[in-house]
């Protein structure tokens, strides 16, 4: 048992045959406690014992959940992991905070959060997060006096840019028990704020895709490495938990564990998430725990992750945040007051942010849910869960009421601004997770049909993740195929184009891309993302001038532009204008001093104008920021031997190869030094 349990006073049977308490719980019920959250990524709800799954993959989580209160319908607003938990920590819809997509959008100052609210109260605060889609530089470290990001490795050099639960969790164990803050997100240390409660949040990152659960889960869950994923994420939280309180740091603490968005696995044709919005991806479990303190059992009505902060905050007895679309649903859960009926709204707007396709937005109330789409839905999710049965036409009243609530919401909502520029690293990083970052400046349609619905696209981008598979497997080839054959239906997709030209580019056929990029941007507003691939297929090509031209004209339509100024930098390096080159580099570092990847890229330079003293410095940087980099490493090792240091340089070609077997490069220098 990993809490000890507690007695269930009396409780009365509310809607859906669930129980909830009697005993009413006051404001400030657990003033002055700690509070533990923690935030499980892509877990879906009926993955969870407590939610009714039979497959035992969640113990731990059970146990939260029978101690404690368990929301048996708590909806998220979007079914990605940044504007989620945007909503999660602000208590707003991304229709105030402004936050709709992973990568390019960014949390504004406007936007109070709970690690602002927690720290004007007294609380240490800290966040340990595993994955780069969480990089403080997207907005989400504001008000966390530690905020802990660090990540190893990019698309390039590593598999993935994330970190494993156990990994997330020991410098949150360490820091909970020793108040010790280690190091701030930008690397600089910052003085231990000793005494007060704490507040710390913990995201894990592991039933995110691709599952590849450690042992002994991979082999127990071998047909079913998702499943996997929720096993180990299960045991290393356990873990936790047991740690923490054998050192009595769960005594007086609230732990709220909750998920940020589900996984289709297949269902209406959608493979993760993102594109849908139905339940498998929406529907979310959340559990409160505070034995002793909070008494148990379970709330049916609706509850939305925009109520979770009001709800921990009005238990800790804190001042509310201002200005959000969440509310405490303390009132509600013991029946003090009769439940407001307060609806849930939900948006997926990434394949029209990167993809044009229409816009997806909703509201679910009462268990009736409305997708509002060029090919409109409503569901009864309480009769068809697994919302098979559309009855938009059958309940046209029905749906009008939703409709209109969803209407007020839209003409309140603030306009979505054009998503914030994200240097060349965070870019690197973002692809090697499977994220397609939005174009900042993208034309957005007026009006939508039902062509450009997700659900008559929606095979597309089935055969996009099939192409990826193919890729990944070793057959380029049929990745080739798939993504032209996608091009030939849809030539808008631009997406598609660009990642066949990725494709093409890693096989050497660098012309080939170059075609494809020119037609892709060819007879329309082109995407920028799509001209910087040009630009760079262009320099692989050995067509540096046109390479130049493209890129300068791209970087000066956008000086905030840091991944154009990131290629131009290196097509300039290659045609020996050190000086401009140099500018493009420091221009990118000036905006974001982290991003590992332009460290290297200005070592490089360094490298080919023979300053060996300044190619240690900036290669160090890169090394410094990103352990794992292992074509810093290479350089590194070059700069030294540059320098007349064989044996540095031997050992960092050595790290070079561990860290990618087969690195040419390395191993070309490891051989002549033993020449």
């Amino acid at each position: 048992m990993l809490l000890s349990a507690v007695a269930l006073s009396g409780v009365l049977a509310c809607r859906g045959g669930v129980r909830r308490p009697t005993a009413p719980i006051a404001s400030g019920a657990l003033r002055g406690a700690n509070v533990l959250l923690v935030t499980i990524d892509t877990l879906r709800a009926d993955r969870v014992g407590a939610y009714g799954s039979r497959a035992g993959l969640t113990p731990r989580l059970d146990e939260l959940a029978r101690t404690g209160l368990r929301f048996e319908h708590t909806y998220a607003h979007v079914p990605l992991t940044l504007p989620s938990h945007a909503s999660l920590m602000t208590a707003s819809y991304p229709t105030r905070n402004g936050v709709h997509d992973n990568g390019t959008f960014r949390l504004g100052a406007a936007s109070t959060t709970v690690a602002d609210a927690l720290t004007r109260e007294g609380y240490r605060t800290a966040a340990f997060v595993g994955s780069f889609v969480l990089d403080a530089r997207f907005g989400l470290g504001r008000g966390f006096m530690l905020y802990d990001d660090r990540m190893n490795g990019r698309g390039g050099d590593v598999e993935f840019v994330r970190r494993n639960a156990e990994q997330v969790l020991a410098p949150a164990y360490t820091w909970i028990t020793a108040g010790q803050p280690g190091e701030h997100a930008e690397t600089q240390p910052i003085a231990s704020t000793h005494g007060g409660p704490w507040f710390a949040w913990v995201h894990l990152f592991d039933p995110h895709e691709p599952y590849n659960p450690p042992e002994p889960f991979r082999s127990r869950y071998a047909s079913a490495p998702y499943d996997g994923e929720i096993a180990y994420t299960d045991a290393a939280l356990g873990a936790f938990l047991e740690r923490l309180r054998a050192a009595n740091a769960l005594t007086n603490t609230l732990v709220i564990v909750l998920s940020d968005h589900g996984e289709s696995l297949g269902e209406h044709g959608e493979r993760t998430h993102g594109l849908f919005a139905y339940d498998a991806t929406l529907r979310v479990p959340l559990v409160m725990s505070a034995p002793a303190r909070l008494p148990a059992g379970v709330f049916g009505d609706t509850m939305r992750l925009v109520d979770v902060v009001p709800t921990m905050l009005d238990l800790v007895g804190a001042r509310p945040l201002p200005d959000v679309d969440g509310r405490s649903v303390r009132p509600f859960v013991a029946g003090e007051q009769p439940f407001d009926r307060a609806a849930s709204y939900f948006e997926a707007l990434n394949a029209n942010l990167t993809r044009g396709w229409a816009p997806l937005t909703g509201i679910v109330l009462d268990r009736l849910k409305l997708v509002d789409l060029p090919i409109p839905e409503l569901y009864d999710v309480g009769a068809d869960p697994g919302e098979q049965h559309n009855i938009y036409a059958q309940q046209r009243s029905r749906a009008r009421d939703l409709e209109m609530r969803l209407d007020a919401i839209a003409h309140a909502a603030s306009p979505i601004q054009p998503a914030t520029h994200v240097d060349a690293d965070a870019e690197a990083r973002l692809r090697s997770l499977g994220y397609v970052v939005s174009s900042p400046i993208a034309p957005r349609r007026k009006s939508y049909g039902a062509a450009d619905d997700p659900k008559t696209l929606v095979h597309l981008n089935t055969a996009l993740d099939a192409a990826g598979d193919a890729f990944a497997g070793g057959d380029g080839a049929a990745a080739v195929q798939t993504l032209r054959d996608i091009i030939r239906e849809r030539p808008d997709f631009t997406t598609a184009s660009d990642r066949l030209a990725y494709v093409l580019r890693t096989m050497g056929r660098a012309e080939e891309a170059v075609g494809v990029l020119d037609a892709a941007a060819r007879g329309r507003d082109a995407d920028p993302a799509i001209l910087r691939s040009l630009g760079a297929a262009l320099r692989e090509a050995h067509h540096l001038e046109r390479s130049a031209t493209v890129l300068r004209a791209l970087a000066g339509s956008d000086p905030s532009d840091l991944q154009t100024a990131d290629e131009l930098g290196v097509t300039l390096t290659q045609l020996g204008r050190a000086a401009d080159a140099e500018r493009q580099f420091r221009r990118v570092l000036a905006a974001s001093p982290n991003a590992a990847e332009t460290w290297n890229n200005l070592g490089s330079l360094f490298l080919a104008s023979r300053r060996s003293a300044d190619a240690v410095i900036a290669l160090s940087r890169a090394i410094a920021i990103d352990p794992e980099l292992a074509s810093a490493h290479n350089g590194l090792g070059v700069a030294y031997a540059g320098q007349g240091d064989i044996t540095r340089a031997v050992a960092e070609w050595k790290r070079a190869l561990e860290l990618r077997p087969g690195y040419a490069d390395a191993q070309y220098n490891l051989d002549r030094a033993a020449k």
